[in-house]
C-alpha cells in the first residue's frame, strides 16, 4: 500500500540548510550550523542532572513550570518595561514549535501572512501548511524593513506580519525608530499581529540588549528562547511571550501537538533564567565578537565581496554575486575547498545573491575555513 500524504506537504521539502549540513563529513569545516560551538553553562548542566537525578521527570502545567514562567516573565518586563506575569508566558519545544502553534491558532485557509523578503524559511512554510499564504515584504539595502512595501501589501485578510531581530540569517538588528514606525503601521490595521522572532536577542554586539517589538505595541507575540543564548539548542527551550488572551488560545494547541516541553529541559533552563549563567553568556558574546571582526576582516580581502557588518546573532551575509549564484558558490566552496557554507537561496529569492556565513565556530578553525573560501574565490 502506498502512503498517501496530504496535500498540505505538496511542495515542502527538507530545508536547504538541513540538506546543506547533511552534505558535511567529518573533516569539513562546518561554517553553516546555527549553534554556538561552546559547552552549556556549568550550572544549566547541573540543574539538568539534578533533575534526572530527583526523579523529576514527570509531566508538568501545559504551560510550563510556574518557576520558569514566572523568571521569563520578570526578565521580560525588566527588558520591555511592559508588565508581564506567568500567565503571559507559555513554554514551548523551542522557537519552532512556538512559531507553528502560533501559525495554527491564527491562521484560516486563504489567510496572508507577511513575511521579510530574506526569512528563515518556516516563516514561509508554516503559514503554507495551514492553507495561508505567505507574502514578502521588501528590505531595505542594509536589510531593514520598508515600511513603505510592507504597509502597501497589508490586505483585507492579512493576519499576521513577521520580524525576526537579530536577524537570521542577515545580523541585522531592528533599531527603535524602526520598530515604533512599524508599531505607527500596526495602528492603523487593528487586525493585525506582529510575530516577533527574538531568540537571538541575547547575541548581540551593543551597550543593552536590542529592542524589543513588545516596547511599542501590545499587538505583538513575541517567541523566545534559551537554545542559542545558552548554547543549548538540543534542550528545545522556547517560550511564546503574549496578551493572556492570546496565551489562552495559543496553550490549546501547543497541549494537543507536545502536552509540555520536558521537564528536565524546563528545570535546567531555570539558572539561565535567574541570571546564575551571566558570566557563561557574556563569553559567548565576547568570543562571537571577536569572530564576527575576524570574518568581516578576512571578506573584505576578497574582491568583489561586500558586508553588512551584523550587529547581532552569529551570522554574516556577504554579497558574492561576482562569483555565481549562492547555491553555485556554496556548491564550490564545498566540493573545492571542503567549507560548508548556506546558498542564500535557503533564504528565499532575494538571497540569492548572498552566502549565510556561520562564525559560530572554533576561532581558529573559522580563520582556516575563511582562509580557503577567499583561495578558492580567487
Amino acid at each position: 500500500m502506498t502512503f498517501r500524504k496530504s496535500r498540505k506537504l505538496e511542495g515542502v521539502e527538507i530545508s536547504v540548510i538541513r540538506q546543506m549540513n547533511n552534505k558535511a563529513n567529518p573533516s569539513t569545516i562546518n561554517l553553516g550550523i546555527g549553534q554556538l560551538p561552546y559547552h552549556p553553562p556549568l550550572r544549566l548542566k547541573k540543574a539538568g542532572a539534578q533533575a534526572f537525578l530527583d526523579g523529576q521527570i514527570r509531566y508538568t502545567p501545559t504551560k510550563g513550570i510556574l518557576e520558569l514562567r514566572a523568571l521569563i516573565a520578570e526578565e521580560h518586563e525588566r527588558h520591555t518595561g511592559k508588565e508581564t506575569n506567568s500567565e503571559n508566558v507559555i513554554v514551548t519545544v523551542g522557537a519552532e514549535e512556538a512559531l507553528d502553534i502560533i501559525c495554527r491558532t491564527s491562521l484560516d485557509a486563504g489567510d496572508e501572512v507577511l513575511i521579510p523578503e530574506i526569512f528563515f524559511s518556516v516563516y514561509a512554510t508554516l503559514p503554507r501548511l495551514n492553507l495561508a499564504i505567505p507574502t514578502t515584504y521588501r528590505l531595505t539595502p542594509d536589510f531593514g524593513i520598508d515600511l513603505t512595501d510592507l504597509e502597501s501589501k497589508i490586505k483585507e485578510k492579512t493576519r499576521l506580519v513577521f520580524i525576526n531581530s537579530p536577524s537570521n540569517p542577515t545580523g541585522r538588528v531592528l533599531a527603535q525608530d524602526e520598530l515604533r514606525s512599524l508599531a505607527d503601521v500596526l495602528e492603523r490595521h487593528p487586525n493585525l499581529y506582529i510575530v516577533s522572532d527574538e531568540i537571538y536577542s541575547y547575541l548581540h554586539f551593543m551597550d543593552k540588549l536590542p529592542p524589543s517589538m513588545a516596547e511599542f505595541s501590545d499587538r505583538v507575540i513575541i517567541v523566545n528562547g534559551i537554545s542559542k543564548r545558552a548554547s543549548a539548542t538540543g534542550l528545545r527551550i522556547g517560550w511564546i511571550i503574549a496578551p493572556e488572551d492570546v496565551t489562552q488560545e495559543l496553550v490549546k494547541l501547543h497541549q494537543y501537538a507536545v502536552t509540555s516541553a520536558a521537564s528536565p529541559s524546563q528545570l535546567a533552563a531555570i539558572p539561565v533564567l535567574k541570571g546564575e549563567c551571566f558570566e557563561d553568556e557574556e563569553m559567548y558574546r565576547t568570543q562571537l565578537m571577536v569572530n564576527r571582526d575576524l570574518t568581516a576582516q578576512r571578506l573584505s580581502e576578497i574582491p568583489n565581496v561586500s558586508l553588512t557588518k551584523p550587529g547581532g546573532a552569529f551570522y554574516c551575509f556577504p554579497d558574492i554575486s561576482y562569483y555565481g549564484t549562492s547555491q553555485e558558490v556554496a556548491d564550490r566552496l564545498l566540493d573545492e575547498g571542503n567549507v560548508l557554507t548556506i546558498p542564500g537561496i535557503a533564504f528565499g529569492q532575494r538571497g540569492n545573491s548572498y552566502i549565510r556565513i556561520s562564525y559560530a565556530a572554533d576561532v581558529k578553525e573559522l580563520d582556516k575555513g575563511l582562509n580557503i573560501i577567499k583561495g578558492v574565490l580567487l
